[in-house]
C-alpha cells in the first residue's frame, strides 16, 4: 500500500510508472498485427522494473460517460442475462401477450394472400442478419438458387452489381424471391415463392408490403416463432435480441437509452417505458420476470431471485441454465461484498459516484478469476462508510489470495493497518515529494519518526476539531421538498446558507442522489445555468439567497494536452497581462495574446506549443521527445526574451504554486 500527503508522488509511482509499464510490456508482447489496433502506451521515465506482472488499474475515472453503460454491463452480468433469456426464456406475443408457437408455411401463405387485392408485395429470404463479413459465398448461393436480385442493407441490387462489402461491418442480406401483386388468393405463385424463401432462409421469410400511401413495410415470418392467437411471427431469440447496444434489440424510439429528449430535458421512453429493448425482447420471461424487470431489482433482491429460479425450469432447461446462473450469482455476491447491495443492475454508470464505480469494477475483477496480475487501486474506500470497510478489505485480500499482487493508493487508517507492506511517500508535495520516506509493515511505519503517516497512525499527531463553529442565519435556508431521486423516499431537507455542510451516511443511503443528482441541478436550473435534469422533487426554495452555483465533482478538469492549472484557473490570463505590461514587450509591440502557447504568434512552431515532438513508430509506441527547438518551454525564442523580474513566461509556469 502506498501512502503519503497529496502531491507526494503516490499516483506517479502506482499509475504512471507501475501500471503504465506493465501495460506497455504486455502490449509489446503481442503480435505486430494485434498492436496496430491498440492504443500504444509511452514508456515511463524509469530505468528498470523487475518482476512486474501484467497490470490492471481500478481507479475512479469514469471509464465511459456513455448513457448505455450500466452496473450490469460493467460487471458483465448482463452478458450472462442475455444468454440465459435467449436459451431458456419463455417468449410471449408482444401484441396480445399470448404464448409463441411454431407457424406452418400454409399459415404464412394464407396471411399474405389475405392482403387487399392490388397490394404490391416482395417476398424475400433472410440470408444474413447483422453479421460481419464480405459474404461472397452468400451471393453465390443466391445465384445458384436461380435468383437475380438481393437486398443488401436496405438497398436492392442485381447480383452482378452488388458492391464489395466491408468485412468489418455488420450487414443484412436478403434474397429477393419474387415481386408480385396480390390478385387471386388461390394463385400458386405466392405459395411457391414463400416455400422457396423458407427453404433458403432456414425457416425464415420476410416481405415488403406497400401501403396505400406508397410506403413499404417489412414483416418477418417464421416457422418456429409465431403467436397462436393473432398469428404474428417473430425472429428466433438470440442473445443480441436482448442487447440495447444492438439495432436488433434496442427500442426503436429511444435507441436503447430508455429515455427520450423532450425540449430541454429527458423523459422515460413511451414505448419501452425505460426497458431500453424492443417489445419482442421485453415479452420474454423467466419465472414471470422480463429481463428489464430483473435489472430493475436491487442487487440483494436479484441475488435472492436467482437462487430460486432453478425450481421453475424443466430438467433440460435446468441443465442449460445451471452454469449461467452460477456465474451470475457469483458476481452478484461479489458486488454485495464490496458494499453496493443497494444498486440496481440497470443503474446508469454516469450516475454512480467515483467510489461506487470503482467498487463495481473491483467486484468484476474478483469475479474474473484472473491469477498472476498486478492490480493497482486508487483509494477504493473513498466515499465508503466506516461500517462497510471490513467487507471491502476482505475483497481486496481475496484478490491477493487468488494469486495476484494488489497495489493500493490509500489514506484510510483501517485499510492501511490491513496491508502487508506500507510505502510512505514524502516528505511533502510537489518538489518536496517524490521520495520513499518509510517502508515496511504498518507497525514499522508507525514506529518511524520520519514518516508523517506513521505519526498519525501512532496518534502523535491528529486532526484538531474546531473549537468554535459558525451558526446559521435565522430564516436563511435552502430547502428541497419531497425528493424521490433513485432510492430517496420523499425526503425534505433544509441546508443553512453560508455554512460548511457535510452530508453523511452509509453507502447507498442517497448522499449523491440528494446533492449531486437533485440539489445541484435544481439550483442551477433555478439560476438559469446549464445542467442535467434534476431528480424528481416537489420544489426548491431559498435559492434567492444565492447568486451563483459551482458544482465541483470528480470529472477530469482538462480535456486537452494543452490544459494546465494556470489555464484552467485563469491565472495565465493575469500572467500574460503582467508580461505584456513590461517595457520589453511594449518595445517589441507584444500584447497579452503573445504570451499564450495556444497563440501562433507566441508558441514554438515546431511543437505547436506542446513542448514535445511526436515521432510515429508504426507498430511500436509513438515516441515523445522534448522539443529540440524550444527545449520543452513551449514558446518561441522572441517571446522567451521578454522577462519580468528576471524570469520568462515559461520560467513562471514552471514554478510551484
Amino acid at each position: 500500500m502506498i501512502t503519503g500527503v497529496s502531491g507526494s508522488g503516490k499516483s506517479s509511482l502506482a499509475f504512471d510508472t507501475l501500471f503504465a509499464e506493465g501495460q506497455r510490456q504486455y502490449i509489446d508482447s503481442l503480435s505486430a498485427y494485434a498492436r496496430q489496433f491498440l492504443d500504444q502506451i509511452p514508456r515511463p521515465d524509469v530505468e528498470s522494473i523487475a518482476g512486474l506482472a501484467p497490470t490492471l488499474a481500478i481507479d475512479q475515472k469514469p471509464g465511459s460517460t456513455n448513457g448505455r453503460s450500466t452496473v450490469a454491463t460493467i460487471s458483465e452480468i448482463y452478458d450472462y442475462l442475455r444468454l440465459l433469456y435467449a436459451r431458456v426464456g419463455v417468449p410471449h406475443c408482444a401484441h396480445c401477450n399470448s404464448a409463441i408457437a411454431k407457424q406452418s408455411p400454409d399459415a404464412i401463405v394464407d396471411s399474405l394472400a389475405a392482403l387487399a387485392a392490388g397490394t404490391k408485395l416482395v417476398v424475400m429470404s433472410p440470408m444474413v442478419r447483422g453479421r460481419r463479413g464480405a459474404h461472397r459465398e452468400v451471393f453465390e448461393s443466391i445465384q445458384q438458387a436461380g435468383l437475380v436480385r438481393a437486398r443488401v442493407d436496405g438497398e436492392t441490387y442485381l447480383l452482378e452489381e452488388v458492391p464489395e462489402l466491408a468485412p468489418r461491418k455488420n450487414h443484412t442480406i436478403e434474397a429477393i424471391i419474387d415481386r408480385l401483386v396480390i390478385r387471386d388468393p388461390a394463385d400458386t405463385r405466392l405459395r411457391d415463392s414463400v416455400l422457396l424463401a423458407l427453404r433458403l432462409g432456414g425457416g425464415l421469410a420476410s416481405s415488403l408490403i406497400q401501403d396505400d400511401a406508397g410506403d413499404w413495410h417489412e414483416s418477418i415470418y417464421s416457422t418456429a416463432m409465431a403467436c397462436v392467437e393473432c398469428g404474428a411471427s417473430f425472429e428466433e431469440i438470440e442473445p443480441r435480441t436482448f442487447s440495447f447496444n444492438s439495432p436488433y434489440g434496442a427500442c426503436r424510439t429511444c435507441d436503447g437509452l430508455g429515455r427520450v429528449a423532450v425540449d430541454d430535458h429527458t423523459e422515460e421512453c413511451p414505448d419501452c417505458h425505460g426497458g431500453r429493448l424492443r417489445k419482442e425482447a421485453l415479452s420474454v420471461t423467466i419465472a414471470g420476470q422480463a429481463i428489464h424487470q430483473v435489472c430493475g431489482m436491487p442487487l440483494a433482491e436479484a441475488a435472492d431471485w436467482f437462487s430460486g429460479i432453478d425450481k421453475t425450469f424443466s430438467p433440460l432447461h435446468a441443465a442449460v441454465a445451471a452454469p449461467i446462473t452460477t456465474e451470475v450469482s457469483k458476481r452478484l455476491a461479489f458486488l454485495q461484498r464490496v458494499g453496493v447491495p443497494y444498486l440496481t443492475l440497470d443503474r446508469s454508470a454516469d450516475s454512480l459516484s467515483g467510489g461506487e464505480l470503482q467498487r463495481v469494477r473491483l467486484a468484476t475483477s474478483i469475479g474474473s478469476g484472473l491469477v498472476g496480475v498486478c492490480y493497482v487501486l486508487d483509494e477504493p474506500s473513498i466515499g465508503l462508510h466506516p461500517a462497510d470497510h471490513d467487507q471491502l478489505i476482505r475483497c481486496i485480500t481475496d484478490l491477493r489470495d487468488q494469486g495476484n499482487t494488489v497495489v493500493v493508493v490509500e489514506h484510510d487508517e483501517a485499510t492501511m493497518r490491513s496491508a502487508d507492506v506500507l510505502i510512505d511517500m514524502g516528505e511533502g508535495a510537489g518538489q518536496l515529494g517524490g521520495k520513499i520516506i518509510s517502508r515496511g509493515t504498518p507497525a514499522d511505519v508507525e514506529a518511524d519518526p520520519k514518516s508523517l503517516t506513521g505519526q498519525y497512525l501512532s496518534n502523535a499527531r491528529s486532526v484538531p476539531v474546531p473549537e468554535e463553529r459558525r451558526h446559521p442565519v435565522e430564516g436563511q435556508w435552502l430547502m428541497l421538498r419531497d425528493v424521490q431521486t433513485h432510492n430517496l423516499k420523499n425526503v425534505t431537507v433544509k441546508f443553512p446558507v453560508g455554512l460548511f455542510i457535510g452530508v453523511s451516511g452509509v453507502s447507498g443511503s442517497g448522499k449523491s442522489s440528494l446533492v449531486n443528482d437533485t440539489l445541484a441541478p435544481a439550483v442551477a436550473d433555478f439560476l438559469g445555468l446549464k445542467s442535467e435534469t434534476p431528480g424528481p422533487h416537489a420544489g426548491i426554495s431559498g435559492v434567492e439567497y444565492l447568486d451563483k452555483m459551482i458544482a465541483i465533482d470528480q470529472s477530469p478538469i482538462g480535456r486537452s494536452p494543452r490544459s494546465c492549472p494556470a489555464t484552467y484557473s485563469s491565472v495565465l490570463d493575469e500572467v500574460r497581462k503582467v508580461f505584456a505590461a513590461t517595457r520589453e514587450a511594449k518595445t517589441r509591440g507584444f500584447n497579452s495574446s503573445r504570451f499564450s502557447f495556444n497563440s501562433a504568434a507566441g508558441r514554438c512552431e515546431l511543437c505547436k506549443g506542446l513542448g514535445v515532438e511526436r515521432i510515429e513508430m508504426n507498430f511500436l509506441s509513438d515516441l515523445f521527445v522534448t522539443c529540440t527547438r524550444c527545449g520543452g518551454k513551449r514558446f518561441n525564442r522572441q517571446t522567451l526574451q521578454v522577462r519580468f523580474k528576471g524570469a520568462s513566461v515559461a520560467d513562471v509556469l514552471a514554478m510551484s504554486i
